[in-house]
């Protein structure tokens, strides 16, 4: 009987220290600020800025070359109150290194509330992207000199109801 209730008792320590280690899927939804971004459109590294993005959850996933440049897409699966989301981050590098350009697009954040307020010592202008000229997409354009930075918020119909999927680019100029 005591070797009974000493298996027993060895069975419930592991499986509540078991149940302590299981793995979660993140409730928060960490971005990088402009400060990050701007940095890593500076690096021209895919290998240093590979280091750094997988610090944030994000897993490489696919590598593009094109015509002048060459993209490196990542991606991350988040649950933010209990609702599934992928992020997705493309690095961009021009075949000559003289540009970087960061793509973030996200439905699990609002990215125009986060970065609006980081982007006060920026100037606005006039926006010239893809995004921008589509009719459910609202852009606003930021400068400072060494980079341009577009945050956009594009009203998407999902089957379920309308929804937002945000986008911010930042590129070294």
């Amino acid at each position: 009987m005591k070797s009974f209730c000493l298996t027993i008792s060895l069975l419930f320590i592991t499986l509540c220290s078991q149940a302590q280690n299981a793995p979660t899927i993140p409730t928060k939804n960490p971005f990088p600020t402009i400060v990050t971004l701007t940095n890593w459109a500076s690096y021209n590294s895919q290998e240093k800025f590979n280091l750094d993005i997988r610090s944030l959850g994000f897993k490489f996933e696919e590598k593009s070359v094109e015509a002048a440049s060459t993209s490196f897409t990542y991606i991350r699966k988040v649950s933010v109150d209990n609702i599934n989301y992928t992020d997705r981050i493309v690095y961009r590098i021009a075949n000559d290194n003289s540009a970087s350009i960061i793509s973030l697009v996200t439905a699990s954040t609002d990215l125009v509330s986060l970065y609006t307020p980081q982007l006060a010592g920026y100037k606005t202008g006039k926006c010239d992207n893809e995004m921008s000229k589509d009719k459910k997409t609202t852009c606003t354009c930021y400068d400072n000199g060494k980079f341009t930075i577009d945050v956009c918020d594009e009203r998407v119909k999902l089957t379920m109801g309308d929804g937002n999927n945000y986008f911010i680019s930042v590129a070294k100029k």
